[in-house]
């Protein structure tokens, strides 16, 4: 970490960036393996703005003028679609040391995002029974009033939309094939997921034994020894989610420094302790996954390789029609 910096330290002293990220159990494993050793390294302030992605890019939109923010953490969405506003500088590679270890795929939109860890939505089940192989499996008689199934609310219900039509024959383009699809679901569930703690003890207890989520949502309730699992070995693979670091536009932050936080959230050390406390698998090649953390995180290349990639805005203007056909397949 020291090495990292000693070129900037003593120019940084006294300076101030600013940057935004999510809040939550996020937030606070962004502050400690990235904002507070990067102080430490470098004499420099960080003043934190915490917002979800969706606020995120909101308040970067409103202040495109006046930009208050040096450094913005959000998903991968957020990369793209300020991007096509043009409020992003792309990020010199050259300034962030580590980026030469961070696999291409995780270098968004031509360079001005790059992504520092990586989440999935996959198939949690009640180890007490056998792992699905495929998502095809859900709609098996072995999960009938068995499966918890996300809330509309969550952009997992898209995915298995999108997983649905594709096991229907369809595509993200095409969805007309998941409305049957998800019909003959409706059996199969035992409820929605709403609240993570009480559906951790529905799947502990094999009241359910399948669960379609994101892993670290339910990492608070599992104690050691727990009976839930995490499915990485789908056949179709599983959905991921990239977090990633944009510089803004016309903020007043040193821009060297910008690049030196970057650098830092690329940093096997840092993306480490994101598998470690919070689930999120690393895009650093040279990136050490604990034993702890490891079934519960995609982290090896072949790991890696089943990781689809929907794309983002694409998703995102598809949810009308997902939402009103989720609705009449399931509320009716």
């Amino acid at each position: 970490m020291a090495g990292t910096f000693k070129s900037h330290a003593g120019s940084f002293e006294g300076q101030t960036l600013r940057v935004q990220f999510w809040g939550g159990s996020d937030g606070l494993a962004i502050q400690k393996y990235v904002a507070d050793p990067f102080m430490k390294a470098t004499g420099a302030k960080v003043v934190v703005e915490e917002g979800v992605t969706s606020a995120s890019i909101a308040k970067v939109t409103a202040q495109k003028s006046d930009p208050q923010i040096d450094v913005a953490f959000l998903d991968d969405v957020g990369v793209f679609a300020l991007n096509r506003q043009g409020l992003l500088d792309k990020i010199d590679l050259e300034k962030v040391p580590n980026a030469k270890d961070v696999y291409p795929n995780f270098i968004l939109d031509g360079g001005f995002g790059i992504g520092f860890w990586t989440y999935i939505t996959t198939i949690l089940n009640n180890t007490k029974s056998p792992a699905p192989t495929s998502w095809e499996d859900l709609w098996s008689p072995a999960y009938a009033g068995k499966l918890l199934v996300p809330s509309i609310n969550d952009t997992q219900a898209l995915l298995l939309t999108v997983m649905a039509a594709q096991l229907g024959g369809g595509s993200l383009e095409n969805l007309a094939p998941a409305w049957p699809k998800l019909k003959a679901l409706k059996p199969q569930v035992f409820s929605f997921i709403e609240n993570r703690a009480l559906d951790a003890q529905v799947l502990q207890a094999g009241q359910a034994t399948a669960a379609v989520d994101i892993p670290s949502y339910f990492k608070p309730y599992m104690s050691e020894g727990s009976d839930i699992g995490v499915t990485t070995a789908l056949k179709e693979g599983y959905f991921a989610i990239t977090g990633a670091a944009v510089l803004v536009k016309g903020s007043k932050g040193n821009r060297d420094l910008a690049h030196a936080f970057i650098n830092q959230a690329l940093s096997p050390e840092a993306q480490a302790g994101f598998a470690t406390d919070i689930w999120y698998g690393p895009t650093n090649q040279k990136t050490v996954v604990s034993e702890s953390a490891a079934p519960y995180v995609v982290h090896t290349p072949e790991q890696l390789a089943k990781a689809i990639q929907v794309p983002r805005l694409d998703l995102v203007s598809k949810r009308p029609e997902i939402v009103q056909n989720w609705n009449r397949v399931f509320n009716s």
